[in-house]
């Protein structure tokens, strides 16, 4: 006769449910000040799947609170998050600034669509880094000195192309 015994894991895995976005955290993480127009702004380009303009991110801004932002504050607080690297500045063709969450990829590449300026992190290819590093070598022997190197590809993303 042969007993089967129920296991039971002490230590259970959580449910794969996604945490909720929690501003507050990630302001204070990065040392910056945590005020009302830094959490609605990083808000907002988290629940934003393109990058917005800084006249985009002040109408949503009105829309979410309800009463226009001082336009120089939100300037600021876009200034503060990229340079905490808690959200990415893009310039465009048309030379206009755009802001998007910060897109965290394995190689530091990305593509982003010319029409609507959507970001997506790039996959990681083996070969990659070795053509980077012959780049970087070959700026070297011209005097140049990178301190970064990412790349970024243009073009067109499958929602714009249909």
């Amino acid at each position: 006769m042969s007993f089967r015994m129920k296991t039971i894991n002490p230590h259970p895995k959580p449910p794969l449910v996604a945490a909720p976005f929690d501003s507050e955290s990630l302001l204070r993480g990065s040392g910056l000040r945590v005020t009302r127009a830094a959490q609605t702004v990083l808000e907002l380009l988290e629940h934003n799947s393109q990058p917005l303009t800084h006249e985009e991110v002040a109408a949503a801004c009105t829309a979410a609170t309800g009463e226009a932002p001082d336009r120089v504050t939100i300037y600021r607080v876009l200034d503060r998050l990229v340079e905490a690297g808690l959200c990415d500045r893009r310039v465009g063709p048309d030379r206009v600034n755009r802001f998007s969450r910060h897109v965290e990829t394995a190689s530091g590449n990305t593509f982003e669509c010319d029409q609507c300026h959507k970001v997506l992190a790039l996959p990681s290819d083996p070969e990659l880094p070795k053509v980077m590093g012959r780049l970087g070598k070959a700026l070297r022997k011209q005097g140049i000195d990178t301190r970064h190197t990412a790349l970024t590809l243009h073009g067109t993303c499958g929602d714009c192309a249909r």
